[in-house]
């Protein structure tokens, strides 16, 4: 039998599988430390960029549209005042020109006044235009309109846009009150603008009974006089000439009743509270009996309205 003399050799991959595979670290050094001086270095951490945001289309109206501060304002009116004026602010929030060719009120008494005639307005931009309204021969809550005619663009046909003007004036019950709330605050308030024409200037140049029925007895004798007003003619206390004139020339503390004298802001001269005091303590002071007369000092409680 013949032998074969071919020599062995090993298969060669599984040597070359070994030499590839990383051998096990034997003991391993740690890491040196940074030289002095030299920061360590600190491992970068991304930030994810930030997630798009949806996409919104502003949608334009599809006709001329102009935007108002207000479509509807109010006026409370003072006492007095014959005007009362408005202010409104416009912008044009379409697309094209807007053109507002005219302003006209729901009547005589309610008028506008735009910036220019025809007043172009391009698109985005803003302006402001005037109203107002007479309130001659008016009472109450009263509403008057403003129509605007408008176009827009290359389109001929006009448009309109209505804003409203509410005008609140007082009535005579309306101003007593608001006279009443003013006295509370303020006593000596019946002594300026509009009360004093009631209150201080038709007893000008005045003495005694003339004096008490202009400046006294519009409040004091009403017949309408408010429940913080006292009846004079009923007052549970003594009087006599010394309170009458004590009480015109300083008033009343925590009443509505000012001082009447000029010394206290008041309308009166020393000669006219004389007249009046000397007027009350022979028509209305009241002799009560000396168990009574201590009252003398209690403080009225009343005010001219």
């Amino acid at each position: 039998m013949q032998t074969s003399t071919r020599p062995k050799f090993w298969p060669v991959w599984p040597l070359l599988c070994l030499a590839a595979a990383p051998l096990p670290a034997q003991n391993a050094a740690p890491p040196l430390p940074p030289p002095a001086g030299q920061a360590q270095a600190v491992p970068r951490t991304l930030t994810p960029p930030p997630r798009p945001q949806p996409f919104r289309r502003v949608i334009a109206p599809k006709e001329p549209y102009l935007a108002f501060d207000a479509e509807t304002k109010r006026y409370d009116a003072a006492p007095g005042e014959s005007v009362a004026p408005f202010t409104f602010d416009v912008t044009n929030i379409w697309t094209n020109e807007v053109v507002i060719h005219r302003a006209q009120g729901s009547c005589s008494c309610a008028t506008a006044q735009l910036p220019e005639t025809p007043w172009h307005l391009a698109p985005g931009a803003s302006g402001r235009f005037q109203a107002k309204v007479s309130m001659s021969d008016k009472m109450g809550l009263s509403t008057k309109a403003i129509t605007l005619f408008l176009s827009a663009g290359t389109n001929t046909n006009t448009l309109t846009h209505v804003v409203n003007l509410e005008v609140n004036v007082p009535t005579p019950e309306d101003r007593r009150q608001m006279a009443i709330a003013k006295a509370k605050i303020d006593p000596h308030a019946i002594f300026k603008g509009d009360c004093a024409v009631c209150h201080s200037a038709k007893g000008q140049n005045t003495f005694g009974e003339a004096l008490y029925a202009a400046d006294c007895g519009i409040c004091h004798e009403s017949s309408h006089r408010n429940s913080a007003v006292p009846d004079l003619h009923a007052l549970k206390q003594a009087t006599g000439y010394e309170y009458w004139e004590r009480t015109i020339t300083l008033g009343k503390a925590h009443t509505m009743m000012p001082g009447f004298a000029q010394g206290q802001g008041g309308p009166l001269s020393a000669a006219q509270i004389d007249s009046l005091a000397a007027y009350l303590n022979r028509t209305i002071s009241h002799h009560l009996s000396s168990s009574n007369s201590v009252a003398a000092s209690v403080p009225l409680s009343a005010s001219p309205q």
